[in-house]
């Protein structure tokens, strides 16, 4: 059995989501089943099983990033939005102004999907679920509903998520050599094409703290989204998998994610991080009642038996800047909560 040690810590959102998302990639590339886990060990360390040797791995994450391209790729689909040429595919854009608008963008996503569909891409198909989409049906005309928390893009001078932060990283990593594309998976070296490798860059797009992220990492973190489903709500926002939002609060006051010590699938990853029972385990214990640590014992005895020994709570940093917020996760805490061998 060949496995594969991805860089980063348990406690870094960006080395989760890369893990998954470096998974996803390897099954849609591969044809495989992905296994995740974490090592029992004071210092855990991620770890990928494929069945395939590093080399293949690195190359189905740049035939990966080669297709993502094309001008046939969902990536590249523009249309003329309020006066804008946009990726119709970010979930959070300007709000079309009138039905017209709704139309025009519903029609050019629909027949995209039915292209995906078609062809069976499951994986493209998963991410474009996962990263929601303008919320047209919401009662209070907040579009921004319908996009997953996890799409942490600044919209500074309008940007968006497909076309000013995806799009380009598939470029940067379909340039490299497969060789380059191993090295930054095993951190060995750290290149940020996209954000200069200047102190301050954005490359990692909310999951860490600002600072030079190697571009496949990030790449691979992005499609992490994937196994994480959003939830369409009439009322209020769509609910987002991994996600503690507040009632009548727009972001995240933090976000969890499970420390599997035992390999699992990615079909039952999502199974986990979808589960009540993993947002009850994580909940704040000081807001925890009497009557809710009977909830919160059978939830950890729930995945404790789905090989989890543990979660990871992350604060959410929120900046002040009421026009276009930015959103970091920082660096998480371990819960243990315990495992049946």
């Amino acid at each position: 059995m060949s496995i594969f040690t991805p860089a980063g810590s348990v406690t870094s959102a960006l080395t989760h989501f890369a893990l998954f998302g470096l998974g996803g990639i390897c099954e849609a590339e591969l044809g495989v089943s992905a296994r995740v886990w974490w090592t029992d060990e004071r210092i855990p360390r991620p770890q990928l099983d494929v069945g395939r040797e590093p080399q293949f791995i690195a190359d189905s994450v740049h035939r990966h990033a080669a297709g993502r391209t094309s001008p046939d790729s969902w990536l590249a689909l523009r249309i003329e939005h309020e006066r804008k040429t946009t990726a119709a595919f970010s979930p959070r854009i300007k709000a079309p102004s009138s039905p017209a608008a709704w139309r025009y963008l519903q029609s050019a996503r629909h027949t995209a999907l039915d292209r995906l569909v078609a062809s069976r891409a499951l994986l493209d198909l998963r991410m474009i679920g996962a990263l929601g989409e303008p919320a047209y049906w919401l009662v209070d005309r907040t579009p921004d509903g319908g996009a997953s928390r996890w799409e942490m893009k600044t919209r500074n001078r309008g940007e968006e998520f497909v076309g000013n932060r995806l799009a380009p990283l598939a470029g940067y990593v379909a340039a490299r050599q497969v060789d380059e594309i191993l090295s930054g998976l095993k951190g060995a070296t750290v290149n940020d094409e996209a954000g200069g490798n200047q102190p301050e860059s954005r490359t990692a797009t909310g999951f860490a703290r600002p600072g030079p992220v190697d571009n496949v990492l990030a790449w691979c973190a992005l499609w992490g989204i994937a196994q994480f489903p959003v939830v369409p709500h009439t009322r209020e926002q769509s609910g987002t998998a991994g996600t503690n939002v507040p009632s009548r609060r727009t972001n995240p006051t933090f976000v969890f994610l499970p420390v599997p010590t035992r390999p699992i699938t990615l079909a039952r990853l999502r199974t986990v991080v979808a589960s009540r029972q993993l947002a009850v385990a994580a909940a704040d214990p000081q807001a925890v009642s009497a009557l809710d640590e009977i909830a919160v014992g059978n939830s950890r005895k729930w995945l404790g038996d789905r090989r989890i020994r543990a979660l990871v709570r992350f604060p959410v940093f929120v900046s002040d800047n009421p026009s276009a917020p930015e959103r970091q996760i920082r660096d998480g805490s371990i819960v243990p909560i315990g495992a049946r061998s």
